[in-house]
């Protein structure tokens, strides 16, 4: 719908437009507000903005994204690529799976159900997707789990990772097979530095408390059953705002960044390669919620360090990075 415009005398325009076009000015001309601006208390973002020409501190992200990749004659992150062609290296990234086969030998894994395949074409489910914060009291169920774990990051096929026509000999030591596992979301390396931690509540034949999706076997790893008192928390922590009731919450994505899976072979680029990741697995999740008629909606104003505690992240080399709550319409 276009706007029209009005042809408005003096008086009309100083008495009804004049104050709202200053506050367009005052915000569009970004005018700087204080020389002194990195010696104040509060640093809002928006001060730190306007006055980025006039102080000598700046936004972190500033000085990271100046110095991720500072030239192409910067031959590090070349070489530090490069050697993760050879074999010792793809060896050990395929014996990763073995994680996942700790949980199931301690018990702690559960099986998910078959997926369900989603019969609504991709260019509908673009155009229909939308962020949704109203979510109804009914319950979820393994099914639905299933099926969104699968499209967020689920296995879809296999890659050959030890190339034998190269004269590399098998390593038989261990159980090892050749081929590696692809994923419905990429990732920069193939090295998948995301993973998936999910805070379930009333869902059908699962009880509630904090998982670990296992997309290898399509499984989940228990991290924690919680109690009232801890239920009651977390609600408080995932509670974003009076349109959102973290009751009916069915399904929460943690998105947790583990650092070294990727940085060793990019480096400082190893951050902008897992929010990319992060980003794709989320817009997968949206797309499969539409999909599955679910609301879902991205979540920034999270509570982190309290919520690394009840993930039993480190906080260091585990880092929650993003969050995305799902429940039904």
């Amino acid at each position: 719908m276009e706007a029209k415009r009005q042809i408005l005398s003096i008086e009309e325009f100083t008495a009804n437009q004049y104050g709202r076009l200053m506050e367009v000015y005052d915000f569009a001309a970004n005018l700087p507000v204080s020389q002194y601006a990195d010696t104040i208390a509060l640093r809002l973002s928006e001060i730190q903005y306007r006055s980025s020409r006039f102080v000598s501190q700046h936004m972190t992200f500033e000085d990271y994204l100046l110095n991720s990749k500072k030239s192409t004659i910067d031959i590090s992150l070349i070489r530090g690529v490069s050697g993760f062609a050879n074999y010792g290296v793809r060896a050990s990234l395929q014996l990763r799976r073995l994680k996942e086969d700790d949980y199931h030998a301690a018990g702690q894994a559960i099986e998910l159900p078959p997926y369900r395949n989603l019969s609504m074409r991709l260019s509908t489910a673009i155009r229909s997707r939308r962020s949704l914060r109203d979510m109804t009291t009914k319950p979820a169920t393994m099914s639905d789990l299933s099926t969104l774990l699968f499209h967020a990051c689920g296995i879809t096929g296999d890659f050959k990772i030890l190339a034998s026509e190269r004269g590399e000999a098998d390593l038989i030591a261990v159980d090892m097979d050749e081929y590696s596992k692809l994923r419905t979301s990429p990732s920069g390396g193939g090295l998948y530095s995301v993973y998936l931690y999910i805070w379930v509540q009333n869902v059908t034949g699962l009880e509630d408390g904090i998982y670990l999706y296992l997309p290898l076997t399509h499984s989940i790893a228990t991290i924690s059953t919680l109690s009232a008192a801890e239920r009651e928390r977390i609600q408080e922590l995932t509670n974003f705002g009076p349109d959102t009731d973290s009751k009916n919450f069915r399904f929460t994505v943690f998105y947790v960044y583990n650092i070294f899976e990727n940085a060793r072979k990019y480096g400082d680029m190893a951050l902008i390669l897992a929010m990319i990741e992060v980003g794709e697995i989320a817009q997968n999740i949206h797309l499969a919620c539409t999909g599955m008629g679910l609301a879902s909606c991205d979540i920034a104003a999270f509570d982190k360090v309290p919520c690394e505690e009840y993930l039993k992240l480190d906080g260091l080399s585990q880092q929650l990075v993003h969050l995305t709550i799902i429940g039904n319409k």
